[in-house]
């Protein structure tokens, strides 16, 4: 990774319009050079869409196992790792362990949804640089911080990106959310203490397949 990169511009993008981050395959319905041309121009900015186009590349991968023949269009995982490397920048590897993780810790059955009480917080999780890539199957100079807020997720970012007091680290490092790995935006619940153990149960669920979590937890979370 190059280092004129860093620290990248505090800017906040909204969740890509009309992506399902939950979703299995969230590019499942895109052509294979329409991919590749999104991950040159997101892999571009200032600060880079790293989750969109490790998502892009995920699926790629998937398409050459042979589990989406009929995807229209053609393109290749090569073509989508050079992608990156053109850009010397890495991909999130522990992206989709990651979101199966989250997928594990809550699921659509989870009693917390009904129990949640008054809505308006917010779990989150943000994408940082500038740790030293250890080795082991999941080896990445990435890491996560994850987080919880009442205030909107724009805010709150900012407020990382530009406050010591706000994550620490987080103002030399912070890149952008990971949506795929945020709970629903404010539909988690508005009352502290149980904001708090929702966050906590995000972070222990991504510390088992992240090889750096950081935040803030509590003794406890909510019960399975």
């Amino acid at each position: 990774m190059h280092d004129d990169h860093r620290p990248y511009h505090a800017v906040y993008r909204p969740p890509y319009p009309g992506l399902d981050y939950r979703a299995a395959r969230p590019f499942a319905r895109w052509a294979g050079p329409h991919l590749l041309a999104s991950m040159r121009e997101w892999l571009g900015q200032n600060p880079p869409r790293l989750e969109l186009a490790t998502l892009a590349l995920e699926e790629l991968r998937q398409r050459s196992k042979g589990e989406a023949a009929a995807a229209p269009g053609t393109a290749s995982p090569l073509q989508a790792d050079m992608t990156f490397s053109d850009s010397g920048l890495e991909p999130i590897i522990w992206l989709q362990p990651a979101r199966m993780a989250l997928a594990r810790a809550f699921p659509a059955d989870w009693p917390g949804w009904s129990a949640a009480g008054r809505r308006g917080g917010t779990v989150y999780a943000i994408l940082r640089d500038g740790y030293v890539a250890p080795s082991g199957r999941y080896s990445s100079a990435y890491g996560v911080y994850v987080g919880s807020t009442t205030k909107p997720l724009e805010k709150r970012f900012i407020e990382h990106r530009h406050s010591s007091r706000a994550g620490r680290g987080m103002q030399a490092h912070g890149i952008e959310p990971l949506f795929s790995l945020c709970l629903p935006l404010t539909k988690a619940p508005r009352r502290r203490s149980d904001l708090r153990g929702w966050e906590t149960r995000l972070h222990h669920a991504l510390a088992t397949v992240v090889p750096r979590v950081s935040g803030d937890t509590v003794d406890e979370a909510p019960a399975p």
